[in-house]
């Protein structure tokens, strides 16, 4: 089979790339629909079992922490022997986790493995979608298509919670984690067999050559790449980790707060995951039609902005409506921030290190979401839920005046058009 070589001088794809990164999105929906069921149904499970909020902190932890170590291998890998072998093995074992969760004891410790071995196995995957759109388009076109990589999680997320939520009630959990495992499943098969390579083989080979190599100088090598990302890039990693710390203190726990402080059961609640869906399929072909024309740095703002007025808002919402009318702009704040940090870490990177970059900033990013995780939990349990959503608005403003003060528009076409 004959691979998609995308250009590195990121001239305009054939329609063989274009299609083959259709095709790659298509098979991200089965994945994105159990995903977007995670932060909804993981916590009232594990809390059915008698895990307090302070725990179900650490487990939804444990699964970001996964994709600290995850993000850097994949974006190695993929780097050094392809794309498709690190997304296939990532698509495999998340699909795998889930009937090891229907049918192995239920208990903390395994709940502790398997939230890890999931997030692990989850978060390669869209470290690796995302250096596949960079290598397939230019910057004129890559927000666009990085949001149609966000549609594909929005349909997810319309298709997930609603369904899961009735096979929750209407079931059991372990039909829940039947019907993920299956999901995820197909979408490895369309993976494997449908979605070529889009590294340059004489990369692959000049990299597996190269990179036999002791400990010693592989730990140089990298740190001699890590420095050569650039000052700007960290900058704004340093923005997105203080946003992301502390808006993860809010995603995990906040069917707890739907069934604790509004007495919502899992069909209501799932409408209001399924509301972030609807949003994202709406706003996030806008999004990237936006960081492409107006530029990413204004983008970003504007959807940091919003995040943080919809966090003081949850703290003044009491009733179903108020939080769904909340929930709805909280929802179009979280897609136009992750198009556009994903288009912009992609800006900032080199063609060369697009993997390791992209891998890179995955890690850390999830390494903030792990204790925005736990101390989530604890703020939830000594100050109620208030107490995340005041955290998580002064996250937005910092990381607002950060990005506003510091970091320069990454798009060189902007302007020039």
């Amino acid at each position: 089979m004959e691979k998609v070589k995308a250009d590195l001088d990121q001239s305009v794809p054939t329609k063989d790339q274009k299609r083959n990164y259709w095709i790659l999105v298509l098979s991200c929906v089965g994945l994105q629909i159990t995903s977007s069921t995670i932060y909804m149904v993981l916590p009232v499970f594990f809390q059915n079992y008698g895990i307090s909020n302070s725990g179900v902190g650490v487990l939804i932890s444990v699964g970001t922490f996964g994709g600290v170590i995850s993000g850097i291998i994949a974006g190695k890998f993929s780097d050094r022997y392809g794309r498709k072998p690190v997304l296939t093995a990532g698509a495999l074992l998340y699909g795998i986790v889930f009937f090891f969760f229907a049918f192995l004891e239920k208990n903390f410790t395994t709940f502790l493995i398997l939230r890890f071995i999931e997030g692990f196995a989850f978060f390669m995957i869209p470290v690796t979608v995302i250096t596949i759109a960079a290598d397939t388009f230019p910057p004129l076109q890559l927000g666009r298509a990085i949001a149609l990589f966000s549609v594909s999680s929005g349909i997810g997320q319309l298709i997930g919670p609603i369904f899961a939520g009735y096979f929750v009630e209407a079931s059991n959990f372990i039909v829940y984690f039947i019907f993920c495992g299956a999901f995820s499943l197909i979408s490895l098969g369309i993976i494997l067999f449908f979605v070529k390579e889009t590294l340059d083989k004489t990369r692959i080979h000049q990299t597996v050559v190269t990179g036999k190599r002791g400990f010693g100088q592989s730990v140089k090598n990298f740190i001699l790449q890590t420095k050569s990302l650039g000052m700007i890039y960290f900058i704004f990693l340093a923005a997105v980790i203080i946003y992301r710390l502390g808006y993860t203190m809010v995603d995990p726990l906040f069917s707890l707060f739907l069934k604790n402080d509004l007495n919502m059961n899992m069909s209501s609640m799932s409408w209001m995951f399924a509301v972030r869906a609807l949003c994202t399929i709406a706003f996030a072909p806008i999004c990237g039609y936006y960081a492409d024309k107006i530029g990413r740095k204004p983008t970003f703002l504007a959807g940091i902005a919003l995040c943080g007025i919809t966090m003081v808002s949850y703290t003044f919402a009491t009733s179903f409506g108020a939080v769904f009318m909340v929930r709805i702009l909280d929802s179009i704040s979280t897609v136009v921030l992750l198009t556009v940090i994903r288009t912009m870490i992609s800006d900032m990177v080199n063609p060369r290190q697009r993997g390791f970059g992209q891998g890179l900033a995955s890690s850390i990013s999830q390494e903030s979401s792990t204790i925005g995780a736990i101390f989530g939990g604890i703020i939830t349990d000594a100050f109620g839920f208030n107490g995340v959503f005041m955290t998580a608005a002064a996250g937005a403003a910092i990381a607002m005046f950060i990005v506003y003060r510091w970091v320069p528009e990454p798009a060189k076409h902007i302007g020039h058009l």
